[in-house]
């Protein structure tokens, strides 16, 4: 019996019991992650110490949202305000809901551990559509399950601590008064705060935990294995469908139209320059007077040091943007991964291994590299995808440590941003390759205390942002320009979606609407070079690697626009369900059953269709469409990003 004056206790002994219940789950599913870490020990050779128990901590964020996901039904009983939930039978089946789920996701992770060597990341749901139609699955379970009798042991041990060490909660014996109702709706509802911040993976963050936030935590992809647990990757891709794999070639045929494998030219020799990359936050090509006087338009234009910077600089007179997310640009920019169905980052294959040409340039050629991005961490999950990417230094807004220059929104100001870039730069043992993606010019288009007036508004509300980011890079390079290191560095530049324009055919079009900047420069004016040709942002790696002279192999769906005549210059992006094929003058509209529109490539309103009129260009654009669709969605869906042979 509860005495009166133990109500208050009375009050919280459900929300007790529940919280030492999900401390017990997270101490299992710690034991997990350890006994993971040590059967595949070999798998991460140089992990240990403070990085490995920086991992293990990193973990808890999806160990939190796995146990949350699996106890929702448990949740729900034990926080209802109902004295229905002190029966015995009430309190049976609560105790099942508890027990039951959570034991099959620690079960799965410890499946896992075995199973884990022959993929290198975490199983997610797919395995169920690949695995589906086998009917030996459990003679090759209960092999291993033999051949792994400790684990299995381990998995017992497991159960038999969720049956005997679940705090149950002990019944009152006493009414419930109108009060106590009320007292237990209040619990509830305050219980739901941590609830679903903890299924989010916090309240702060932009979207729920992904598979690919893991890498915050990990050096290379492979060790997102440690951070991640199997129920929360299986989880996160319920639903998800595998990407198909169709075959409208032969893989001879398609590899002959575009061979995503680069391998030097004999005698290719290696330049250890630096390399800097500038990923600006909307930049589109439309706020650009160079670019657009390029199609024939008298444009204000709103970025006046960057056009000057790119009449001297390798550019084209189309340059494309794969996406309008900004997480779709890093993996273009850098790995040369255009975005396919959906953004790579929240795929069924996010951890899959990529060929980003910084973890080359660190792993093989020595460089160290840095990634500077002005939000906080968590922020659209891009500090995690730099990570995959191989950068190994991360400057967030946190690392930044001057909440006076937060604008309120985002992140921190850019023009103090690319200043702290420029001092990090300098702190870096040469050769490096350094990127940062800039933030202020976006929504809600503010302007930093007493900047209104140096940048008042344009036609849009977005050109006076345009013009501040502008500046901000204009202060960089008067500062960079006197750094020993700045002679001995390929600059690039690349918007990393549009935004808003004030002309139509940018803004209300699937052409112009992913027409971004994309500019290399170099101090000694060698890339001085106006090209007629088209430009992607997975060229952008393809490019680099080409003018260091890298001379290993590697996969990238870009081209080296460097050697890659304008004629054979191409784009290929996704919206609104459909792909669009640039190249030679003209642009295909397809999807995966037909072709659908023919457009030139000068008709940036898409005003007129050709498709009837010149089918055969069409049915030559769709060949090299496919061709390079197809190759793209198998290496995806086969892990084989990395493939070189």
């Amino acid at each position: 019996m509860v005495k009166t004056s133990g109500k208050g206790r009375a009050f919280f002994r459900p929300v007790f019991s529940l919280f030492c219940n999900i401390l017990l789950l997270l101490v299992l599913y710690a034991i997990g992650r350890g006994i993971f870490f040590l059967e595949n020990r070999s798998l991460f050779p140089g992990v240990g110490g403070a990085r490995l128990w920086g991992m293990f901590l990193g973990g808890m964020r999806f160990d939190i949202c796995a146990i949350l996901y699996a106890s929702i039904p448990y949740l729900l009983m034990a926080l209802l305000p109902f004295r229905l939930r002190e029966t015995k039978a009430w309190r049976a089946v609560e105790k099942f809901f508890f027990v039951l789920p959570n034991f099959v996701c620690l079960a799965v992770s410890l499946c896992d551990a075995v199973y884990f060597p022959y993929t290198g990341k975490r199983t997610t749901w797919s395995v169920f559509q690949e695995f589906g139609a086998e009917s030996n699955l459990g003679g090759i379970f209960l092999n291993e399950a033999l051949a792994h009798w400790y684990l299995v042991l381990v998995g017992i041990a497991f159960l038999l601590a969720l049956i005997f060490l679940y705090r149950e909660q002990k019944p009152s014996g006493e009414p419930y008064h109108w009060y106590e109702y009320l007292v237990h709706t209040l619990i509830l509802l305050l219980s739901l705060v941590p609830i679903v911040s903890g299924l989010r993976g916090g309240l702060t963050t932009w979207h729920p935990i992904s598979l690919q936030d893991a890498n915050d935590y990990c050096e290379t992809p492979t060790e997102t294995g440690i951070v991640l647990n199997t129920a929360f990757s299986m989880m996160r891709t319920i639903g998800d469908p595998p990407f198909p794999e169709p075959h409208w070639l032969s893989d001879e045929d398609a590899e002959a139209l575009f061979n995503p494998v680069k391998r030097p030219a004999e005698g290719t020799q290696f330049r250890p320059k630096n390399v800097v990359i500038f990923i600006l936050e909307s930049f589109s090509a439309s706020y650009s007077q160079f670019l657009t006087g390029w199609q024939g338009k008298e444009y204000e234009g709103y970025m006046p040091f960057l056009d000057s910077l790119m009449q001297e600089s390798l550019v084209f007179r189309h340059s494309f943007a794969h996406d309008r997310q900004s997480i779709c640009a890093l993996s273009a920019i850098a790995a040369g991964l255009p975005t396919v169905i959906k953004p790579y980052v929240l795929s069924p294959y996010a951890n899959n291994s990529l060929d980003g040409f910084v973890t080359d340039l660190v792993e093989k050629k020595g460089y160290s590299s840095a990634f500077y991005h002005g939000c906080p961490k968590a922020s659209l999950g891009i500090t995690g995808m730099a990570g995959t990417l191989g950068f190994r230094k991360h400057f967030n807004m946190e690392e930044f440590g001057d909440d006076s220059q937060f604008d309120g929104m985002w992140g921190i100001w850019d023009e103090p941003f690319l200043q702290a870039f420029e001092k990090g730069i300098g702190e870096l043992q040469e050769p490096f390759v350094a990127s940062v993606f800039t933030a202020s010019s976006h929504h809600p288009f503010h302007l930093p205390p007493g900047y209104e007036e140096r940048f008042p508004e344009g036609r849009i509300p977005m050109h006076k942002c345009i013009k501040y980011a502008d500046n901000s890079i204009r202060l960089f390079f008067e500062k960079a320009k006197n750094e020993t290191w700045f002679e001995n560095t390929l600059f690039v530049f690349s918007g990393d979606h549009c935004n808003e324009a004030d002309q139509d055919e940018y803004q209300n079009k699937l052409i112009g609407r992913y027409l971004v900047p994309i500019a290399f420069w170099a101090p000694d004016g060698s890339l001085n070079a106006r090209r007629g040709g088209i430009a992607q942002q997975t060229d952008i790696q393809a490019t680099v690697m080409s003018y260091l002279g890298y001379d290993e192999p590697f996969v990238s769906f870009g081209c080296d626009l460097l050697t890659t005549p304008d004629e054979e210059t191409f784009a290929f992006y996704e919206a609104l369900g459909t792909y669009f094929y640039c190249r030679d003058g003209y642009v295909l509209e397809f999807n995966m059953d037909k072709d659908i529109g023919l457009y030139s490539l000068e008709d940036l309103s898409m005003s007129d269709n050709l498709i009837e009129k010149d089918p055969d260009r069409a049915s030559s654009l769709d060949r090299y469409a496919r061709g390079y669709l197809q190759q793209l969605l198998e290496r995806i869906v086969h892990d084989r990003m990395t493939d070189t042979e």
